[in-house]
């Protein structure tokens, strides 16, 4: 048996990411859709949570209701299995624009230990949560 007495504290985390960063998704009206970088990391003083940041690369829609409204609402699933649990969900919503850079933060509280995080979106104004854009999926050890 080891055993030992230290401070544990949260850095960045090297992960793996399965299918890239960049998420092309749609969203709640006018035939919205854009593209979203996704990053993860450990914030400081914040053992056993990742911190997911999705960054807008620019969103664009059709007609004369965009020209109204040029926000494109998305609903983020984030599905994470750790020692927690197996296929726990957290749901984040976020509203992009045309410009880029725009950006969404959320924390997913995995625990510490190995973990994989899926990201996705899913229809937002349906009680279905049909999948509206791919899958990432990113595999850590948490501090």
């Amino acid at each position: 048996m080891v055993s030992g007495v230290g401070q544990a504290t949260a850095a960045p985390i090297p992960n793996i990411a399965l299918y890239g960063n960049n998420l092309g998704t749609m969203g709640d009206h006018s035939y919205c859709r854009g593209n979203v970088n996704v990053t993860i990391h450990t914030p400081q003083n914040k053992g056993g949570v990742v911190r997911v940041t999705a960054r807008s690369a620019g969103f664009g829609g059709e007609g004369a209701s965009w020209k109204r409204n040029p926000k494109c609402r998305v609903l983020f699933q984030t599905r994470y299995t750790s020692l927690r649990g197996y296929a726990l969900d957290k749901w984040t919503t976020a509203a992009f624009g045309p410009r880029r850079g725009e950006t969404k933060v959320w924390d997913v509280p995995t625990g510490p230990g190995p973990a994989t995080i899926g990201v996705t979106t899913s229809a937002i104004n349906n009680p279905v949560r049909t999948p509206t854009g791919a899958l990432l999926v990113f595999h850590m050890l948490v501090p």
